[in-house]
């Protein structure tokens, strides 16, 4: 097994372990006071940030990467993440219905965001694979259509998802004042106490243009919860205050963000689109089953009730206490009776595993000759061999420098877009040639080629090309003569 490999088996089993145990202890916790910091009753199951951040920063650095010969890897990184997603999704999707039978709601939350850390294994070269086991062969013109078609559908559907929620936000919010019930106001500040929450966050307000219960903000010092102009009793104030807490404790606005980001990076597939709906509606569910912890029957339906009378518009990137009408059926049957279901940690840990083992596995290919790249930007004429070195006969000299030059020139070539390790084989001809920028160096494998000018940094000349056909050794020899 390959370092590399290595390294990947260790992060996956890792990986696979923290989230087998995160399901067991990731529970509410009392509130307690340690060094004059916030202890919150509710936190995050992740950081979900991580991959739209890191994608984003691949996207914004693509343009300065294509130019100096990065370009593939980062279109290999971007492809092969939203394949993994896609592929994730959709198999998660048509298991959901035996995983909602048998776990509790906030197992199937986690295995939504699992993808979340897909970004390890695009930020270390140290996860590299040592060759794909598929890949998509596409013409190159068809490649750069592709991403082309890709990158603006990504970006009209993420930027219209984040206009749509701050054109909400500010509907709701520019009549909006802050409760003036007494009752109200004391009920929320003993709540938010609880939650673990200071009295200047969570500000409280009823706007006119809502008409259900809501929180909205994906940032500490932008979160709102805002009620409609109606009357509630004290206790139904207290589940739906309790449920918006729940859900701005864990971060779900910020995780429905994530699950808008993946379907944005994956809007070609229909059951991505699907799939992320199911996931927002698991956030509920888990939602509900945190309010109701310890619950008698009573209280249950009461709670159906309240679920049944609140219905209204909801925007962008929220969360409210008011169901759709095709999971309000679902959330009842969950509230009214609630099976006996399991948290079931180790599905969590063998996604993860599945997740960072299987990453890489397809990649895209488009061919190149070899005259694109080992002779580029000038004529074969202005390039001279300056050296050449073979696998068991150490150096030799050219007989026919032009024939040789016009074997590697022709040959066919496919370009991978990632990176990957390629072990070293039992031959390899090494080749230096000087022109007119400088020196640059070849080496060609069994069925592997690479090339770039010595001093480059591995960005710019890690790329890899499969041999179409494999390498004709006898002809090469010929050319050959030991020195």
């Amino acid at each position: 097994m390959s370092p590399e490999m290595t390294y990947r088996l260790i992060l996956a089993l890792v990986m696979g372990l923290l989230f087998t145990g995160l399901l067991y202890w990731k529970r509410p916790r009392p509130v307690t006071a340690f060094s004059g910091k916030e202890k919150h009753r509710y936190t995050p199951y992740f950081a979900y940030w991580l991959l739209p951040g890191f994608l984003l920063l691949i996207v914004c650095f693509l343009p300065l990467m294509l130019p100096r010969g990065g370009g593939s890897s980062l279109l290999g990184l971007l492809f092969q993440a939203f394949l993994h997603l896609a592929l994730y999704n959709s198999l998660l999707l048509l298991l959901l219905p035996l995983l909602r039978r048998f776990l509790q709601p906030q197992t199937c939350v986690v295995l939504w965001l699992l993808p979340n850390y897909l970004y390890l294994c695009m930020s270390s070269e140290n996860f590299q694979l040592d060759r794909p086991l598929l890949i998509l062969r596409l013409p190159a013109a068809a490649i750069c259509i592709g991403c082309w078609v890709w990158a603006a559908g990504f970006a009209v559907v993420l930027g219209w998802k984040i206009f749509s929620h701050l054109r909400f936000r500010r509907r709701i919010l520019k009549d909006a004042l802050a409760a003036a019930d007494p009752s109200t106001a004391r009920l929320w500040e003993e709540l938010r106490q609880r939650a673990g929450y200071s009295s200047k966050r969570l500000p409280l307000l009823v706007s006119p243009a809502v008409s259900t219960p809501l929180s909205i903000g994906l940032f500490p010092s932008t979160i709102r919860v805002v009620l409609p102009q109606r009357d509630y009793t004290q206790r139904e104030l207290d589940l739906i205050l309790r449920h918006e807490l729940v859900h701005i404790g864990r971060g779900d606005s910020t995780a429905k963000f994530f699950l808008t980001f993946c379907t944005a990076l994956c809007w070609f597939n229909p059951l991505m689109w699907a799939a992320m709906k199911q996931g927002s509606e698991d956030l509920e569910l888990s939602c509900d089953q945190e309010v109701l912890d310890g619950s008698d029957e009573e209280g249950r339906r009461e709670y159906a009730r309240l679920l049944l009378r609140t219905a209204g518009e909801q925007a962008g990137f929220t969360t409210c206490l008011s169901a759709s009408a095709a999971s309000l059926r679902r959330r009842l049957q969950r509230v009214l009776h609630p099976a006996r279901r399991f948290i079931c940690g180790i599905s969590a840990g063998l996604a993860a595993f599945g997740l960072v083992m299987t990453f890489g596995w397809a990649t895209l290919a488009y061919d190149v000759t070899g005259q694109e790249v080992f002779f580029p930007g000038d004529t074969r004429e202005h390039w001279r061999i300056s050296s050449i070195g073979l696998t068991d006969a150490g150096n030799c000299q050219a007989a026919d420098p032009e024939a040789l030059m016009d074997y590697l020139a022709g040959l066919e070539l496919e370009c991978l877009a990632g990176q990957y390790t390629f072990p070293r084989q039992e031959r390899e001809l090494s080749i230096f040639l000087s022109g007119p920028d400088g020196v640059r160096f070849l080496s060609i494998r069994d069925d592997v080629a690479q090339s770039f000018p010595l001093g480059t940094a591995s960005y710019e000349g890690g790329n890899r090309y499969l041999v179409a056909g494999g390498v004709n050794w006898t002809y090469i020899e010929s050319l050959l003569n030991p020195e």
